[in-house]
């Protein structure tokens, strides 16, 4: 059977090391009826898995590393979208393995109604990624930033290595087409329109910017269903290499 796998905010680093869990872990450990001594795994977010033991204190006194899941080098950048849908885009982002996650403002997203932009709302995607690294037996949460606008994702990134690929229906090559002969160094960099797609002036910019536009198939996706997708295309294309 599966050690669970709990989360501590300090950084691992040595066998024998004792760490005390983040809030709330204390309701997990409860919840599976775990008793000093139970053998469980904790990660820090950082990319360590250990294997330990709980102690009376209800701490971890760790023995040692094992292998996480590893990472997908991807920086997946999308507009913003209703609580919902990226709630559910970072749960996924988080068990295949996404390195970053970016959301955007265009011209799409400001009159999406019950949008996720508040500070609240963003602790509480952090609290589903940890769910979700827990869950998949992954080492390493992705970065979420704040989210900015469009223009300056793009100044930002436009400059850095690795793919740049811009998710768009139309677009004459495929995702897979485009990563290819890509190993994962440098970081490669998705972006996704949000619901309604890029404007026009937009994706020119976007292009201007370096990005290369790449399609998913003939399919109309939601945004969430596009970013799960797109990550997975990334995911087996290292794989191939």
């Amino acid at each position: 059977m599966t050690q669970p796998t709990l989360y501590t905010e300090a950084e691992i680093g040595r066998p024998g090391q004792v760490v005390e869990l983040a809030e709330g872990e204390q309701s997990h450990v409860r919840a599976l009826r775990l008793s000093p001594g139970d053998r469980v795994r904790v990660t820090d977010g950082r990319g360590a898995l250990w294997a330990g033991a709980l102690d009376e204190d209800g701490r971890v006194r760790l023995d040692g590393p094992e292998e996480a899941a590893p990472p997908i080098p991807v920086e997946l950048a999308f507009g913003v979208a209703s609580r919902d849908r990226t709630l559910w885009l970072v749960e996924k982002a988080v068990e295949l393995g996404a390195l970053g996650l970016q959301p955007v403002e265009m011209a799409r997203s400001r009159s999406v109604a019950d949008a996720g932009r508040s500070e609240a709302f963003w602790q509480k995607a952090r609290r589903r990624a940890i769910s979700a690294l827990k869950q998949c037996g992954g080492g390493r949460l992705p970065e979420i930033r704040p989210a900015c606008e469009l223009h300056a994702y793009l100044a930002h990134a436009g400059g850095a290595g690795g793919p740049k690929v811009l998710l768009d229906r139309e677009a004459g090559a495929t995702l897979r087409q485009r990563l290819e002969g890509w190993s994962g160094d440098p970081p490669a960099r998705i972006l996704l329109g949000p619901e309604g797609g890029l404007r026009d002036d937009e994706r020119e910019e976007a292009r201007e910017a370096g990005f290369r536009p790449a399609g998913l198939g003939r399919r109309v996706l939601r945004l969430e269903t596009a970013a799960t997708a797109a990550l997975a295309v990334a995911g087996q294309q290292l794989e191939s290499e």
